[in-house]
């Protein structure tokens, strides 16, 4: 029976034995080999008589333990400690009341053999494999039910998450077995787990969240299935130590019948019929394979477009973000949605941009675990790396959580965080990390496009400034002064009556009053705006930039805008040379490049200015 090998195969591992042998019944009392594992060519015929002799005793108990079979009077007891055998586990082979034969596990050394109260639940399914072999009818009324699978194939290409798909299945599959329920259980060859999806099992979203099971986990029906290939059912399973029964609580299961789902021969899940009005037969686990390949495809197709539609989804709001900032949209107008959009498609509960020296920029849904947003977003403000990590369940109902870092940089010097939280044990994926890294670079060229647009309309408004003033001197200023000259003319060359000549002295006294207000008008407005050191610095930049066509990023911190004004006018006047002394020499020496200055507050407090560019040549720090 070459279809039993691989099972065999793994039950032997799982109970660490020397030897597993399938006796199936051939006759009414004889028993053939009709699987082994450990069994020597010599061993054979006489280990099939003392299996055949201690079948009996295998009928009414759940399982056999035989501690020392040299000093047990069971049949066949005697014959295995002859051939070296120490000790036994045996199980019957029943389906639907009658017996196909044994499952017995040997071990010759001292040694206990392992997870014995799994051999129960590899027995069932191993029944379930020797009858699939026997029988050859076909599915009675299988036909006529293929036009629910039809209106199954119709749900799932409409479908948008698991959530419907579930209900999909529940509505057009569940009929067919009378089964209550339906779940399905995935494949994540990432986390090399088994995970419920969404909607099944009728369960809320945490708890189907939090039932994640270890391939290798083989007190799991679900991996058993999944690995082996080989289908188990229990109609009892509230008393079945093959079905981990926390499980069997939280979902309310009493009658189970599970069987892989595979694509092509790759497995991709495990799919569950729950609780039957009367009890799951083998009729209903041979038309549940017939259908199995039909409901497998349906669900790889709709998990690829699941993964579509998100990938669409993220694609659609970085190019809008992208838009947003070539359109000269601030982050404010536009940051918020895009991270709102961003939490949709990636089923997240917070994503936040943190920048390191300003209020962050947070979407977050607001939920019962308000604590551990908080978290995520106080680490993302105090500067953690590239960092990535998830928190399985810990237990029924505890879907687990996973968290996302990426520091956001403007050319080499990182300005924020952008972190990212899901409520699930699920980490985000490869393509997932890609758009958030995408996120945080567009959130970059964001503030750089903003900055600049900062210091071009300060640029503007100052050479306003300048032109006003101009105006002020090359026209106002010189006809006050020509009226000025006018009205001494006339008060030195004509003899005036004393009140006309009082009338002419008074004019001319508010025409130096009001060409001195002039001219003062004019000083202030020739003059950076005092005090504001960083506009002056802005300026400086700008004028360099224009003169000698190179680029300039400029970043002034908070602290150092505000410690810039305690600086005295000699000082700030020294740094503004400073700055623009070493963008012309960059501009002239260091070849084409770029240029950098940033203002920011040093260890002892005071004031420091960095001129650095990526061309030849080194840093410059004025403080």
């Amino acid at each position: 029976m070459p279809d039993l090998a691989g099972f065999v195969e793994a039950a032997q591992r799982t109970f660490a034995c020397d030897a597993l042998v399938v006796g199936v019944r051939t006759g009414a009392q004889v028993l053939t080999l009709a699987a082994s594992m450990g069994v020597r060519a010599d061993e054979r015929r006489p280990l099939r008589a003392a299996i055949t002799a201690l079948a009996p005793s295998l009928a009414g108990v759940p399982d056999l333990h035989v501690p020392r079979l040299a000093a047990c009077e069971l049949p066949g007891a005697e014959e295995l400690a002859e051939l070296g055998y120490r000790s036994l586990v045996a199980a019957e082979l029943r389906l639907d009341g009658s017996s196909l034969g044994a499952l017995v596990v040997l071990r010759r050394g001292d040694g206990a053999i392992e997870n014995t109260e799994l051999v129960g639940p590899f027995a069932r399914q191993t029944a379930l494999a020797v009858a699939h072999r026997r029988t050859r009818r076909s599915t009675a009324s299988l036909a006529e039910r293929l036009e629910n699978l039809e209106a199954l194939d119709e749900v799932a290409l409409s479908s948008t998450n698991f959530d419907e798909l579930s209900a999909a299945l529940r509505q057009c599959v569940a009929p067919m077995f009378g089964a209550a329920m339906t779940g399905v259980m995935v494949w994540d060859a990432q986390r090399e787990v088994l995970q419920l999806t969404p909607g099944s099992f009728g369960a809320d979203e945490g708890t189907a969240a939090s039932y994640q099971i270890s391939a290798f986990d083989l007190h799991s029906n679900a991996a058993r299935v999944f690995t082996t290939g080989r289908p188990y059912l229990s109609n009892d399973a509230a008393d079945d130590r093959g079905i981990i029964q926390e499980w069997v609580d939280a979902f309310g299961i009493r009658r189970l019948l599970s069987l892989q789902l595979a694509v092509a021969d790759r497995p991709i899940g495990v799919l569950h019929l729950v609780n039957k009005r009367t009890e799951f037969t083998f009729d209903d686990l041979r038309r549940a394979e017939r259908l199995a390949p039909r409901i497998a495809t349906v669900v790889e197709l709709a998990r690829a477009m699941f993964e579509l539609r998100r990938k669409e989804q993220l694609e659609a709001v970085l190019s809008w973000v992208a838009v947003a900032i070539a359109s000269g949209q601030s982050l404010l107008e536009f940051l918020p949605r895009a991270l709102e959009d961003m939490c949709v498609a990636l089923d997240a509960t917070l994503l936040a941009i943190a920048p390191d020296e300003s209020e962050p920029i947070v979407h977050r849904v607001s939920g019962d675990r308000d604590d551990l947003a908080d978290t995520v977003l106080h680490e993302a403000q105090t500067g953690p790396g590239v960092r990535a990590y998830a928190i399985g369940p810990q237990k029924v109902g505890d879907p687990g959580w996973a968290a996302y870092y990426r520091p956001i940089h403007l050319g080499r010097q990182r300005i924020g965080t952008l972190a990212a939280l899901r409520l699930r044990g699920e980490p985000f994926t490869q393509s997932e990390r890609l758009a958030l890294a995408r996120v945080a670079k567009l959130a970059a060229l964001g503030w750089a496009s903003e900055r600049y647009q900062q210091q071009r309309a300060e640029l503007a408004r100052l050479q306003e400034r300048q032109r006003i003033a101009d105006d002020l001197h090359d026209h106002v200023a010189q006809i006050l002064f020509a009226a000025h000259l006018s009205l001494d003319a006339i008060l030195e060359s004509a003899e005036l009556e004393p009140a006309i000549a009082d009338g002419i002295a008074r004019a001319r006294g508010m025409l130096i009053r009001g060409d001195t207000a002039i001219r003062s008008v004019i000083h202030q407005l020739s003059q950076p705006i005092a005090g504001d050191f960083p506009s002056r610095l802005t300026a400086v930049v700008s004028n360099v930039e224009d003169e000698f066509f190179i680029p300039v990023h400029l970043e002034v911190s908070d602290a150092a805008a505000e410690a810039a004004k305690r600086l005295g006018r000699p000082a700030g006047e020294a740094l503004l040379k400073v700055a623009r002394e070493s963008l012309v020499n960059a501009a002239k020496h260091a070849g084409p490049c770029r240029a950098s200055v940033r203002l920011d507050v040093g260890r002892m407090g005071g004031v420091r200015l960095r001129v650095v560019d990526d061309g030849v040549g080194t840093t410059g720090v004025a403080r």
